[in-house]
């Protein structure tokens, strides 16, 4: 004989997989290297790279690869010549923040920006850099890249950006681990005709992991109750 009470009178389940889960999102961990505040960083003693190349980034990261984790290393574009670009100065401390410069003139965009190997990355993990900028109103593009590298060979594997102004809070992204290595990229570039500069405070940079746990439900006596689903169509067979 078979019925289709999958639940007790009492709130039993007699099937498995009636339990309904909520999703809990938690950012846990720390994975960047002189990245809270940036002031106390290496950034002014960080290996720096002049490039003129079509991708100045990927140049940078390829041709001066941060081989010592967790810590900076920095690029900018020069000017001058056949450049495409506008020269300007790398990354820079002053005062609180890390000074990212920015200037088009002539046409000619700059670059500048940080990178670093990380370390101890889970692949196929899901990882959320947080970028603390408080002057969000200055005219520019931030943009974080990740690399990963393949034998002797650079390539990029996420690219995310923020339009200034920007005036949501902090600027959060997300990128999934390739490696347990990939190098990590922030930069910024400006359509401003006259020289400015992005200030940027902090950045930290956290492992996604989610927690599934049961829903409960409070009766109009204040007693909490598991919620079930049912299952429909299925029966349970009374042997």
């Amino acid at each position: 004989m078979s019925n289709n009470q999958q639940i007790t009178s009492g709130g039993i389940p007699q099937l498995s997989g009636l339990d309904i889960f909520s999703s809990i999102i938690n950012y846990t961990g720390e994975f960047l290297g002189l990245g809270q505040p940036l002031l106390t960083s290496n950034i002014d003693e960080a290996v720096d790279l002049a490039t003129t190349n079509a991708d100045p980034q990927l140049d940078a990261v390829s041709r001066s690869y941060p081989s010592t984790k967790n810590i900076w290393y920095k690029y900018h574009t020069t000017g001058g010549g056949e450049s495409a670009y506008t020269n300007i100065q790398a990354p820079s401390i002053s005062g609180s923040f890390a000074h990212f410069k920015g200037h088009k003139s002539g046409g000619k965009p700059s670059f500048c920006g940080i990178y670093q190997q990380l370390s101890g990355l889970t692949v196929g993990k899901t990882y959320e850099i947080d970028i603390t900028n408080p002057y969000q109103l200055i005219e520019g593009t931030i943009t974080v890249k990740t690399y990963r590298k393949e034998g002797d060979t650079v390539f990029e594997s996420s690219s995310n950006s923020f339009t200034m102004p920007y005036v949501n809070g902090n600027m959060c992204t997300h990128f999934t681990a390739t490696t347990e290595n990939d190098v990590i990229l922030i930069d910024y570039t400006t359509e401003s005709t006259s020289a400015v500069i992005q200030h940027i405070y902090a950045m930290r940079l956290s492992e996604l992991q989610e927690y599934l746990v049961p829903i409960y439900a409070q009766d109009v006596f204040g007693n909490d109750h598991k919620v079930l689903r049912l299952n429909a169509g299925n029966t349970i067979s009374e042997d």
